[in-house]
C-alpha cells in the first residue's frame, strides 16, 4: 500500500467524522458539549480498532527466519507503520475505559450542583473501583513475580484487562452470533413480529407505570424537603443561609423538579391522584436524623444532592420507559400495516406552473421516495431480510467453526482461506476479507450489549434521545471490548505473526508472558462462546434471565402457550387503547372486528383454535 501514513490520517479523519455524526444523532439536546466531545473521542478510538486491523494486516510483511533473526539469534522485527496508532489507541482506550469514563459516570450520577463537587463525589465513588483494580493488579504482579522469578508489571496489567474483556466478549458474542441471524430472519415474517410486540406491550406498559410512580415518589420527597426549608425559614430561630451556595442548590433542585411537573398526556394519565404508596422512611425529610438534617434542623446539601441524583435517575427512567413504549406502539402499527397490506400507496406530488425550482425538486424527491418505500415494502423487504438472515447465519457458522477449531494443529478457518486467496496482491479485496468477519463479530457483540433492558437509562435510544449518562456508559464498554475482540479475531484466523511486522501482534505480545490469564485463556474463551451459542439455541439464555428477574426481551417472551396467548390479548387491549388516543390502529382489522383475538405460534401459523401448552419462546 502506497503512503500508509497518509492513508491512516485519512482513515482517522473518517472514523472521527463517523463518531461525531453518531454522537450528534444520539445525544439529547441538554447533553453538555464536554460530554459529547469526550464520547466522540471514545467512540472514535473504539471504532479505530475495527478500521486499523485490516489496514495493519494489509501492509504486514512476512520475513524469512534468517532475515528476522538478529546477531544474537533473537527475532528483531520492526513493526509496521500502524504501530504508533495502535499504541496510542490501546493506552488511550485503557485509560478511558478503566479510569476516566468511570469517574465521569460517577460524577454525573452524583447529583451535586457544581462541577467541583460533582467531580469530588465522582472521585470518591470511582476510588472504590480503582482500589479494587489496584488490589487485583498487585496480586497478579506478585503471583507472576513468584512464578516467573521476575517482575512483569505492564504485561500483567495488559493480561488482566484483556482477560476481563475476553470474558465479556465471549458472553456477548456467544449470544449475538445466534440472535442476530434469528432477528433478521424474523423481520421477513411480520405476523411473528407483530405477535412479539403484542407480548412485549404489557411489560412495557407496566414498566412505564412503575417509572412514573417512582418519579412521583421522589417528587413528593422533594416537596416535603422544600416545605421543611420554608417552614424553618419562617419559624426558625435564625434565617437559613438563603443568600449563598445553599440557596443556589435549593433553587437548582426545585428547577429540576419543575421540568417534569407536567408530563405529556400519555404519562400524565399514569400519575396517581393520592400518590403512589411506597416506603420512604429513610427519606423522610422531617426527620431529625443527622444523615439528612444538620444541627440547625434543615436538610443538608449532601442530602439535597442525593435527592437531585434520585430525581435525575427517575426522570431518565421515565424517558427510557416512554421511548420503549412508543417504540412498541410504532412497531406494532408498522407490522400491522404489513400484515393487512394497508401501508400507504405512492402518491404523485403535484406542483403548479409558477412553482419554484426548489419546490419542484422537493416534490420530485418526495414522489420518488414514496415509490421506493412502496416497492421496498411490497416486493423487496421480505426477500432482502431473508438473504440477510441467511448471510449472517453463514457468517455465524464460519465464526463458530473457526473458534471451535482454534486448538487444531492445522488452520481450517474459512476466513484464513479467503485471506490466503488475496494474499498475493494485497489490495481492497484483502482488506474486505479481513474487515467483514471482524466487523460482523463487533456488531454481534454490541447488539447483544445494547439489547439488555437491564441498563434502563444507560441504554442508547433513538435520534437525539440518549442522555449523557447513557453515552458515557456505552463509550466505557465500547473502548474496553474492542482490543480483546481484535485479539480473539487474530487468534481465530490463526494469522501467523511470529515472523511478520504486524503491529497489532507486537502491541499484544506481552500477553504471552502471562500463562492462563494471558495467551492460554484465548484458547479457553472459544469453548465458552460455543457453549453459549448452544445455550441460546435451546432458549436457555432467556430462561436463566427470567429466573434472575433480569428484564430482557427474550426473558419476557418465555412461557407456555396459554401464558403467551394471555399476554397477546393483554397487549392487543393496551395497543388498541393507545391507538384510540393517537388515531392509528396497531391491531389488524380482523382482530379489531372479532372479539376472539387471533393467536399465532412461533412460526406465524394460526393456533387460536387449539392452544398448545408446550413451553416455548416466540
Amino acid at each position: 500500500m502506497e503512503s500508509p501514513t497518509k492513508f491512516l490520517l485519512i482513515l482517522l479523519g473518517v472514523v472521527l467524522f463517523l463518531a461525531a455524526f453518531l454522537v450528534c444523532q444520539l445525544s439529547s439536546p441538554n447533553t453538555s458539549f464536554a460530554i459529547r466531545l469526550l464520547v466522540i473521542i471514545s467512540f472514535g478510538l473504539g471504532f479505530a480498532g475495527i478500521a486499523l486491523l485490516p489496514v495493519d494486516l494489509t501492509i504486514t510483511t512476512v520475513y524469512d527466519n534468517d532475515d528476522a533473526a538478529g546477531n544474537d539469534g533473537t527475532t528483531t522485527i520492526t513493526p509496521n507503520a500502524t504501530y504508533g496508532p495502535w499504541q496510542v489507541t490501546y493506552w488511550s482506550t485503557f485509560l478511558l475505559g478503566f479510569l476516566v469514563l468511570p469517574l465521569i459516570r460517577e460524577a454525573i450520577l452524583s447529583g451535586h450542583f457544581t462541577l467541583r463537587t460533582r467531580l469530588q463525589a465522582g472521585c470518591k465513588e470511582a476510588l472504590k473501583g480503582y482500589v479494587l483494580l489496584l488490589l487485583v493488579g498487585l496480586v497478579g504482579v506478585i503471583f507472576m513475580a513468584v512464578k516467573l522469578n521476575s517482575w512483569h508489571v505492564v504485561p500483567v496489567l495488559m493480561a488482566l484487562g484483556n482477560t476481563y474483556g475476553l470474558l465479556l466478549v465471549s458472553l456477548l458474542l456467544g449470544y449475538g452470533l445466534v440472535d442476530l441471524p434469528q432477528k433478521l430472519w424474523r423481520q421477513a415474517n411480520p405476523v411473528v413480529e407483530l405477535r412479539r410486540q403484542q407480548i412485549i406491550a404489557s411489560n412495557a406498559d407496566e414498566h412505564l407505570f412503575e417509572a412514573v410512580w417512582n418519579l412521583q415518589d421522589i417528587e413528593g420527597v422533594i416537596d416535603n424537603a422544600a416545605t421543611c426549608i420554608g417552614d424553618y425559614e419562617e419559624n426558625g430561630s435564625r434565617l437559613l443561609p438563603m443568600d449563598g451556595h445553599y440557596a443556589r442548590c435549593v433553587d437548582k433542585l426545585l428547577t429540576s423538579r419543575k421540568t417534569t411537573a407536567v408530563l405529556s398526556p400519555e404519562l400524565q394519565r399514569r400519575r396517581t391522584t393520592g400518590g403512589h404508596n411506597r416506603r420512604h422512611d429513610d427519606d423522610d425529610t422531617t426527620s431529625s436524623s443527622h444523615h439528612h438534617n444538620d444541627s440547625d434542623g434543615y436538610p443538608t446539601i449532601n442530602y439535597l444532592a442525593k435527592l437531585n441524583a434520585r430525581l435525575q435517575h427517575a426522570q431518565n427512567e421515565v424517558l427510557s420507559a416512554e421511548q420503549r413504549w412508543l417504540g412498541v406502539v410504532k412497531k406494532s402499527v408498522f407490522y400491522a400495516e404489513l400484515v393487512e397490506g394497508t401501508y400507504s400507496r405512492p402518491v404523485q406530488a403535484t406542483t403548479g406552473d409558477d412553482t419554484s425550482v426548489s419546490a419542484k425538486l422537493a416534490a420530485f424527491v418526495s414522489t420518488v421516495t414514496s415509490y421506493c418505500r412502496y416497492v421496498w415494502l411490497l416486493i423487496l423487504r421480505k426477500p432482502c431480510f431473508k438473504v440477510l438472515g441467511m448471510s449472517c447465519a453463514g457468517l455465524s457458522g464460519m465464526v463458530l467453526w473457526s473458534e471451535a477449531t482454534l486448538s487444531f494443529p492445522y488452520n481450517v478457518s474459512p476466513f484464513a482461506l479467503f485471506l490466503r486467496l488475496f494474499d498475493q496482491k494485497r489490495g481492497l479485496l484483502f482488506q474486505l476479507a479481513a474487515l467483514i468477519p471482524f466487523l460482523y463479530m463487533s456488531i454481534c457483540v454490541y447488539s447483544s450489549l445494547f439489547k439488555l433492558s437491564l441498563f434502563g437509562p444507560y441504554k442508547l435510544r433513538g435520534r437525539r434521545m440518549s442522555a449523557g449518562i447513557a453515552l458515557v456508559f456505552n463509550a466505557q464498554y465500547l473502548v474496553r471490548l474492542q482490543f480483546p475482540l481484535g485479539y480473539n479475531y487474530l487468534n481465530m484466523i490463526k494469522y501467523d505473526t511470529s515472523t511478520t511486522d504486524c503491529a497489532f501482534s507486537h502491541v499484544m505480545s506481552n500477553m504471552a508472558t502471562v500463562p492462563f490469564f494471558g495467551t492460554n485463556f484465548s484458547v479457553y474463551a472459544p469453548l465458552l462462546i460455543l457453549a453459549l451459542c448452544a445455550f441460546t439455541l435451546c432458549h436457555g439464555y432467556a430462561r436463566v434471565l427470567a429466573a434472575f428477574g433480569i428484564e430482557h426481551e427474550d426473558a419476557i417472551l418465555i412461557g407456555d402457550q396459554e401464558t403467551l396467548d394471555s399476554k397477546v390479548n393483554e397487549g392487543i387491549t393496551l395497543l388498541r387503547r393507545s391507538s384510540a388516543r393517537v388515531g392509528s390502529s396497531p391491531i389488524p382489522k380482523q382482530e379489531m372486528s372479532d372479539r376472539k383475538l387471533t393467536s399465532f405460534d412461533r412460526n406465524g401459523n394460526d393456533s387460536s383454535s387449539s392452544l398448545s401448552s408446550a413451553n416455548g419462546i416466540v
